[in-house]
């Protein structure tokens, strides 16, 4: 893209910016034809960003982003991400973001094996160092859930918090959870790189005052639903298949779980992508869930807005009621001013793309 060329500094969401708001003109997504990466896309189109460059392995199989806004602000260029980050490697990506506001890392690699870990970490950490080298203002990674889960879990009634509760990815590692062990890794490396530690403590006084360092949010999301804005026939991704089968009858046939799910809405993980880089306070991770729903919720909800699904039987004997589900402390979340949507809206959202689909 030309760097010369001028762009005009657009509101972000038909407002100006506060005096702890940062404005947008020029934004970067990385994994930008995932599930996540597409929704962050629409988001910044959404907030009046002015020019969005997408990241794709393959650019032909990518033109579809460019329909999520006007064709004159959303570009899209190849970029080939590995296990291992080079200096030429480096230096393209140095390239990508030149000139860019903000950087969204919102690749994912979710093969149960060591090079997982080796993906997710050195390819965080190469955007961060490529952010700092061109003095990016901010740098957003899509983490998951899976790094904020102490080993021997927590008691029911103690809400987990971002800056207290991590997961040990040594015993992730043992396990053989190779992703969220990458996940947990990545965060951690991600912040050394930034002069944080997992708890956004600062631990690198120079590193983290220098004006070039970036500032990094973290955002940990669960179950993510929700329409996927791919126009392709196949429905991709590990969610929302799974919700397929369950739908048919192919999983959960035989009795509800008694058991819980942490599940945001995608189009609100990617709104709160976009506010926690706007919001000049916005630092370290950040749970991206609503909630955390019984089972026994998330199938009746189904067989409410959709007629077809009968949910399961509960299974004789078992006390559903006194199994809490997962608490969240919401305050760090919340100050980013997002609403999310409710339950019943992702679910019947989800069914009408199923439908439209022919998946269901």
């Amino acid at each position: 893209q030309n760097q010369e060329q001028e762009y005009i500094s657009l509101p972000i969401a038909n407002s100006t910016p506060t005096d702890n708001e940062m404005n947008i003109v020029r934004a970067v997504v990385i994994g930008a034809t995932g599930y996540v990466g597409s929704a962050v896309t629409k988001s910044l189109v959404e907030h009046g960003v002015s020019s969005i460059q997408c990241t794709s392995r393959t650019i032909e199989n990518a033109q579809w982003l460019r329909d999520l806004g006007d064709e004159a602000v959303i570009t899209v260029v190849p970029l080939q991400l590995s296990n291992t980050v080079d200096e030429a490697q480096l230096k393209h990506l140095r390239q990508i973001l030149c000139g860019a506001d903000v950087v969204f890392f919102c690749a994912g690699f979710e093969e149960q094996s060591p090079s997982t870990i080796d993906f997710m970490v050195n390819n965080a950490c190469a955007v961060v160092t490529a952010a700092k080298a061109e003095r990016v203002k901010v740098v957003v990674l899509t983490s998951s859930g899976g790094s904020t889960n102490p080993p021997g879990g927590l008691d029911s009634t103690i809400p987990k918090s971002e800056l207290l509760h991590f997961s040990d990815p040594d015993e992730q590692i043992g396990r053989g959870r190779y992703s969220p062990a990458a996940k947990t890794l990545m965060e951690i490396k991600a912040l050394e790189c930034v002069g944080r530690n997992h708890a956004n403590e600062i631990i690198n006084v120079d590193l983290a005052n220098d004006p070039s360092t970036p500032r990094l949010v973290i955002l940990n999301p669960n179950l993510i639903l929700g329409p996927q804005l791919d126009p392709s026939p196949v429905i991709k991704g590990n969610s929302l298949p799974w919700m397929v089968r369950i739908l048919k009858k192919e999983r959960m046939a035989e009795a509800v779980p008694n058991d819980s799910m942490s599940i945001i809405d995608i189009r609100d993980l990617a709104e709160l992508h976009v506010r926690a880089a706007i919001s000049e306070d916005a630092s370290g991770r950040y749970f991206g869930v609503n909630r955390s729903f019984a089972w026994t919720e998330i199938l009746e909800g189904f067989g409410e807005v959709y007629p077809d699904y009968t949910p399961p039987p509960l299974t004789p004997g078992v006390d559903y009621e006194s199994n809490v589900p997962t608490q969240f402390d919401h305050t760090r979340k919340d100050s980013l001013g997002v609403t999310l949507r409710p339950l019943r809206e992702t679910l019947k959202d989800l069914v009408d793309f199923f439908r439209a689909k022919g998946a269901i």
